[in-house]
């Protein structure tokens, strides 16, 4: 491999690894706009705070799945085994599954409750089993 295949590599990598870093933080903003829509509803007689757990729920997976997600760009860049493309396909099932997990949570006063929960348990079984096939082996 030569220096501009190199740094072409590893700018793929490094780009999505960053993207992920980003939307991380972006996350964390969401998760305060979930907490003061929790505290509107609450002191409107709109439920409880356990009515309402699970956007919490939710967004504390979508933090963990692209935490788990960031960090598999380094891996796969070291990646060399014939396993890569098999690998691959599962961070972007999973980058998949974020994705659709964060557009529910966004609309979660429109989106059904089991729907949203349903996304979350998708998200975490690819997560999961991305961990699992690769990197425990």
């Amino acid at each position: 491999m030569n220096a501009r295949e190199a740094l072409k590599k590893y700018l793929f990598y490094y780009e999505r690894w960053e993207n992920h870093a980003r939307s991380l933080r972006l996350e964390a903003q969401t998760l305060e706009q979930i907490k003061t829509r929790i505290h509107e509803k609450v002191m409107s007689n709109k439920g409880t705070w356990i009515d309402w757990q699970y956007l919490l729920d939710a967004a504390s997976l979508l933090a963990k799945c692209r935490y788990t997600l960031q960090y598999t760009y380094p891996y796969a860049y070291y990646m060399e085994s014939s396993r890569k493309q098999l690998f691959e396909y599962q961070q972007a099932q999973l980058e998949a599954e974020i994705e659709n997990l964060s557009w529910k949570i966004e609309r979660a006063e429109t989106t059904d409750r089991g729907e949203l929960e349903n996304q979350m348990d998708i998200a975490e079984k690819r997560r999961s089993t991305l961990l699992k096939d690769f990197l425990s082996s």
